[in-house]
């Protein structure tokens, strides 16, 4: 991911969490590297993860965080938990994306927003055939990371409404805010 970074990732992880106030949910945290990054103004973030072993290193990163082993899919939090939801790098391993979005907008609070940061299928026809041809492989090698997903019409068809949108790195990458409708 060093790579990635160095190529404007850690900078559209950062735009992420800008801004952000309140009671945030952070879904597939991973080892935690977004956690440092919150802002003053985000009064309590909550972390989920499904590994145990990346939440023990998630603790490392930034101690105070409450964090949890849960499944996006399912999460164990009340109907209108949280001010905010942030996805990075995520939903391209989640094996019913909609299920995990219909739960995400289930613990919005109304007038919350998801910001997401996701891999995605390229618009561009070459680029998106290869991205297809890959996946197969790809998803095998990676632990279930999908190459191909089309995260955008998944966020809208699960009641959402994208209301800032940014491509990256040839368009394979995108960087969204979207509010429950």
């Amino acid at each position: 991911m060093t790579p990635l970074g160095w190529l404007g990732l850690d900078r559209a992880r950062h735009r992420l969490v800008a801004g952000l106030s309140g009671h945030v949910l952070e879904v597939g945290t991973g080892t935690g590297l977004l956690l440092p990054s919150y802002p003053p103004s985000v009064s309590s973030t909550v972390a989920i993860d499904i590994d145990p072993d990346m939440l023990a290193r998630a603790r490392l990163r930034r101690p105070g965080v409450s964090l949890f082993q849960a499944d996006v899919q399912q999460l164990p939090f009340p109907d209108g938990s949280f001010d905010a939801v942030v996805s990075c790098l995520v939903f391209c391993s989640v094996e019913q994306p909609a299920r995990g979005l219909a739960e995400i907008h289930r613990v919005l609070r109304p007038g919350g927003q998801l910001r997401m940061l996701e891999h995605v299928r390229s618009p561009r026809p070459v680029l998106s055939r290869l991205q297809e041809g890959l996946d197969p492989l790809w998803c095998r090698l990676s632990g279930g990371c999908h190459l191909d997903r089309q995260t955008v019409p998944l966020v809208e068809a699960s009641g959402f409404r994208i209301v800032q949108r940014a491509r990256h790195l040839r368009e394979a990458v995108e960087e969204l805010v979207a509010v429950p409708v």
